[in-house]
């Protein structure tokens, strides 16, 4: 089976990875992965799966407008869709999975209605899959936004695909509408990274135990490593700031920050951390990782935001976590509070450094407590079961 994959990631990179993870799944298939943002580079990639990139579009850090790094913005628009159907035409996938679009990215309707109008027209084949997370931000006129969304969805989509555990969180809490959509929805479970794929059973087989380091020794019994990280990095700078100020007031020498810089961190940013840094030798500041899951493994402590992929690292290592949210909408809050009632991290409000200080010390100093319920985390390996039941016409 030849497979599309369209994903357009606008401010972080989590759509990217959850992608990616969904694409390194469909193993026994021919994957096309189309790329819209700026390429994240020193990826090792599977033979299956092919990376084709757009001329890069972004979203400012206000979600108002589109940003282009060269040319002008109409240029880049009618590239990309030109070169979206050329990719279309040439590849004639047998299945066309779409990230988020319609329930989200609609400043990209200008290359996604063309491609969805040309596959209707040709009357190919091809099945139309959306893709889409567990939580969707909120809207200023919801009902118009969700009658947008299904006019969308059940007139050039074939089936809807929800990364989520509904156990956790389900589509009805962000989308009222639900019961009219009329094409078939399932749920997948969360998509995290294939690297942690073995070890889940060991997890779930103790879901009270903290996860265990590579030594054998848990990480609540020896070290005091902690772990920052602001995923992308076009957000999330003044956490790691705060973090390393907070860090600085405590006075145990056996800990050890180690915070992680996104790819796409604001130069005067890395300088202000930089600075912050190195004033306390316990500190080190380290590039963007793409084995970031084993700097988890083996943390006492992890401090991010909230964010899908940073969740589903938080769910799958099992590390102790303080989790900031994103403020400009609900998602990260959403999501960060029903994990943090289950068990599995906490919130922080602020980033007042006497706070964040003593949230530091509190989480160090504690067992955390056994999760409710053990996730559903199989979300790649079920997205491509449902892919290849439904296009043999087993799915009902």
């Amino acid at each position: 089976m030849k497979i599309m994959h369209y994903c357009q990631h606008v401010l972080g990179i989590g759509h990217f990875f959850r992608s990616l993870e969904i694409a390194r799944a469909l193993s026994r298939h021919d994957v096309l992965l189309v790329e819209g943002g700026e390429p994240l580079a020193g990826l090792s990639l599977p033979p299956h799966l092919q990376r084709v990139f757009l001329p890069p579009l972004r979203m400012d850090s206000r979600f108002s407008r589109l940003e282009t790094p060269a040319g002008s913005l109409d240029a880049v628009q009618s590239a990309r869709r030109r070169l979206l159907l050329e990719l279309f035409h040439d590849f004639r996938p047998d299945v066309l999975l779409i990230e988020l679009f319609p329930f989200g990215r609609r400043s990209f309707r200008f290359e996604l209605l063309p491609l969805l109008e040309t596959v209707q027209a040709s009357r190919s084949a091809t099945k139309v899959i959306c893709s889409l997370r567990d939580i969707l931000v909120e809207k200023s006129d919801q009902a118009k936004y969700e009658e947008r969304v299904l006019a969308l969805l059940n007139t050039h989509f074939h089936l809807l695909l929800i990364h989520s555990d509904p156990r956790i969180i389900s589509l009805e809490e962000t989308f009222s509408r639900v019961k009219d959509i009329t094409i078939p929805v399932a749920y997948t479970g969360f998509v995290v990274k294939a690297a942690v794929q073995a070890g889940r059973s060991r997890l779930a087989e103790a879901p009270s135990l903290p996860f265990t380091h590579k030594s054998g020794q848990s990480r609540v019994a020896g070290g005091k490593r902690i772990v920052a990280s602001s995923g992308g990095g076009e957000v999330g700078a003044d956490l790691l700031a705060a973090t390393i100020l907070a860090v600085s007031q405590l006075a145990d020498p056996a800990i050890r920050l180690r915070v992680f810089m996104g790819p796409f961190l604001q130069e005067t940013d890395r300088q202000r951390l930089a600075d912050y840094a190195v004033r306390d030798g316990r500190i080190s500041l380290q590039p963007f990782s793409l084995n970031f899951l084993e700097e988890l493994a083996e943390a006492r402590l992890s401090i991010s935001m909230a964010g899908y992929n940073t969740c589903m690292d938080i769910l799958t290592t099992r590390v102790p976590a303080l989790v900031y949210p994103f403020r400009q909408n609900r998602e990260q809050a959403m999501r960060a509070r029903r994990l943090e009632s289950l068990g599995f991290l906490e919130v922080i409000e602020t980033l007042d450094g006497a706070f964040l200080a003593a949230a530091i010390q509190r989480a160090l100093e504690r067992v955390p407590p056994a999760p409710v319920l053990n996730p559903d985390l199989s979300g790649a390996e079920n997205t491509s079961l449902c892919i290849e039941k439904f296009r043999e016409h087993e799915y009902h």
